[in-house]
């Protein structure tokens, strides 16, 4: 099977945001020679759930999104970059022939005035760092080698203590030849609680909730910005709000997930457009039995796994009302046990 093919046939089953987050190999192999919006005719409405595999994936992807906003970062950064005339984002994978594979999580060439400039992009969780201090180093020297050019290690750490832990310098053994990695802080990142700031640049914009959401002003920006982005593409505003809800802890997605439902017409519409499609199909195969197929079709269709047990648990239902708000739930869901909270 070609990889057009492959890639079609994914998306039917996947959607776009779920394959992006759960299937690096395709992702890395395959989507970053694609524009990040060729595909996304066939996104999912909402359709990314908070996996494990996001919450490091997602901050990655922003800079294949947009690989300007490297060059922004490690300005704000403290980083003397000449002006930057475009960026692109290049090959991540460190691996020559014969070798282990070595691939970072993302990497960008910038081009500035005064030549290209190259950024390694790496997403730290946790602080099991033993492997970094070897293949940080080696990230930056293939990146450098490549393109004969200067190159950065930008570090994207969430959680203070392992910031802290990725700051720390890499002794490399020979002399004045150690590496300190720069690590993205709070302060690097702009609070945009503007919506057409948001919609100019909405990979910036995840960036800035990942950052700063909890006050109810972002998450109204939040709103607004995805509202601002639905005008002109309804896809990239889904895509927006699904990477920012991913990365939200779990408070945060619940008050924004509420506040969408209230303050978002669009979000409203994509909602009843869902609700609707199940009630048609709903009264053509007996109305509960119908709703609890079109259930566990909106959970496949946005990637949302589910237990043998639930699956008998949602096709076994006969009350009508606890179908309705399970699908109301799985509209916005990121896992199977919010369904049945």
């Amino acid at each position: 099977m070609n990889s057009s093919r492959s890639v079609r046939q994914l998306l039917r089953t996947r959607g776009t945001p779920a394959i992006i987050c759960n299937l690096r190999w395709v992702t890395k192999r395959i989507f970053h020679r694609i524009p990040p919006f060729a595909l996304s005719s066939q996104m999912n409405a909402y359709s990314v759930p908070c996996m494990p595999s996001q919450l490091h994936d997602i901050p990655a992807e922003l800079f294949r999104w947009s690989p300007r906003i490297a060059g922004h970062l490690l300005t704000e950064m403290g980083i003397e970059i000449s002006e930057i005339h475009d960026a692109s984002e290049v090959s991540e994978s460190c691996t020559d022939h014969k070798t282990s594979e070595y691939m970072a999580d993302a990497a960008v060439l910038l081009k500035t005035q005064d030549g290209p400039w190259g950024v390694v992009v790496e997403v730290q969780r946790n602080d099991r760092l033993h492997d970094k201090q070897y293949t940080w180093p080696l990230y930056l020297a293939t990146l450098r080698a490549r393109h004969e050019c200067p190159a950065t290690l930008l570090v994207i750490a969430p959680q203070p203590a392992v910031a802290r832990a990725c700051a720390a310098t890499i002794e490399t053994g020979h002399p004045g030849y150690d590496l300190t990695p720069l690590v993205l802080r709070p302060e690097h990142v702009p609070v945009m609680t503007d919506p057409d700031a948001i919609a100019a640049d909405p990979a910036m914009g995840v960036l800035s909730a990942m950052f700063h959401a909890g006050p109810d002003d972002t998450l109204d920006a939040v709103v607004q910005g995805h509202d601002k982005i639905a005008e002109a593409d309804r896809l990239t505003a889904r895509r927006y709000y699904d990477w920012v809800s991913a990365l939200l802890p779990e408070a945060a997605r619940k008050t924004l997930r509420e506040k969408m439902k209230t303050a978002s017409r669009w979000y409203s519409e994509d909602a009843q457009a869902w609700i609707a499609e199940g009630i048609a199909e709903g009264k053509a195969q007996g109305k509960a039995e119908g709703k609890a197929e079109i259930l566990l079709q909106i959970l496949r269709s946005r990637g949302i796994d589910i237990t043998e047990e639930q699956q008998q648990r949602i096709s076994e239902c006969r009350n009508l009302e606890q179908i309705e708000a399970w699908v109301d739930r799985a509209l916005t869901a990121t896992s199977a046990d919010e369904l049945f909270d």
